[in-house]
């Protein structure tokens, strides 16, 4: 009978040691300093318990006390949360099981590996990349395939930037129940999948692989935010990585449409040169016409002007200053010298 009792006793002692760790390494986890004191306090009171007691007990029931109470210390299990990561506690055993409302923060974190697990995500920026290669991402195809507006069918690589909020660790967890990489490489590249599907469904291909594909990356962008932003899931930056692959007949025709584009341009490109050089002959033509008339329109007026100053005595002064002396020998009819010269009066007669 006293046997039984000791075994009850035995087994009442490791509980409340076991229970009792479990409760330690929860505080000294705890977002609180009070709490972390608090938690090694109970732990340093726990390793007294054992070995103050752990004798009297030790000498009656021998090994087996010995190995429950090892057992019992060795339980607690320590981790490190590394910076940059967010960790959450799950409870598997008790009235608290299930995932605690707030996330282990950066630093070392003690834990009962028997009643509790530790999950880590991260909360710096992750950037993914789902391909057709093999030598980037992983080993085998992760492409997208989606239709444009008239079911013309393309496949493309993509990349995206983004960011787990830490606030958000536990939310996150109890709502999708997978690790970071699961997280990322089912759930965010289905969305990211069905969200190609719907936006390039409402544009034509030659938009898509023009100049809307912009567009069409911002709409699935939105899309992303609305969807995933109020789960904690932030994103940066999503694209199409490399050049979307065609069908062969389509993407002949999509050369022979940009080749056309690109002739026309270049006619287009011709007339407005020959219209600009055109344009510039005319202003050319314009400029010496207009500097024609200028140059007649003042020497009319320094004529009109010289002709209004010229009288019959400004006339015979000019001549005069340019005359020798002498005057000429043969003269034509009615010749005139440019003096008047008058004759002398004649003598008196007597």
């Amino acid at each position: 009978m006293r046997t039984v009792l000791w075994t009850i006793g035995l087994i009442v002692f490791v509980v409340v040691i076991f229970a009792g760790f479990t409760r330690s390494c929860d505080l000294i986890s705890a977002p609180s300093n009070a709490k972390v004191a608090t938690g090694f306090a109970l732990f340093a009171i726990l390793i007294g318990v054992v070995i103050a007691g752990g004798v009297a007990v030790l000498k009656r029931m021998g090994v087996l006390v010995l190995l429950l109470v090892v057992a019992a210390m060795g339980n607690s299990g320590c981790t490190k949360v590394e910076p940059g990561w967010a960790g959450i506690r799950v409870k598997l055993y008790g009235s608290q099981r299930g995932v605690q409302d707030y996330p282990v923060i950066t630093g070392r974190v003690w834990y009962n590996p028997w009643t509790e697990e530790i999950y880590q995500f991260p909360t710096f920026m992750q950037n993914v990349v789902w391909t057709a290669g093999l030598n980037e991402g992983a080993p085998h195809d992760e492409s997208f395939t989606a239709n444009s507006q008239e079911g013309v069918p393309f496949n493309f690589d993509v990349g995206v930037s983004y960011q787990i909020d830490a606030d958000m660790v536990p939310h996150i967890f109890l709502k999708f129940r997978e690790d970071a990489n699961t997280l990322t490489n089912i759930y965010v590249r289905n969305q990211v999948r069905d969200f190609f599907s719907i936006e390039a469904s409402k544009m034509p291909i030659m938009q898509i692989v023009g100049p809307q594909k912009q567009v069409l990356l911002e709409r699935v962008l939105d899309d992303l935010h609305a969807k995933l932003g109020a789960d904690g899931i932030r994103f940066d930056n999503i694209s199409i990585v490399g050049k979307m692959r065609l069908p062969p007949q389509v993407e002949d025709s999509i050369n022979a449409v940009i080749e056309a584009t690109q002739r026309a341009l270049e006619a287009q490109n011709k007339v407005a040169q020959s219209t600009a050089e055109a344009e510039q002959r005319v202003a050319e033509a314009n400029g010496i016409a207009q500097s024609t008339m200028i140059r007649a329109k003042a020497q009319a007026d320094a004529n009109q002007v010289l002709n209004s100053s010229l009288t019959p005595m400004l006339i015979q002064y000019e001549a005069l200053q340019k005359w020798n002396g002498t005057l000429p020998q043969v003269t034509g009819s009615g010749g005139m010298p440019f003096v008047q010269l008058t004759p002398p009066a004649a003598a008196a007669t007597p």
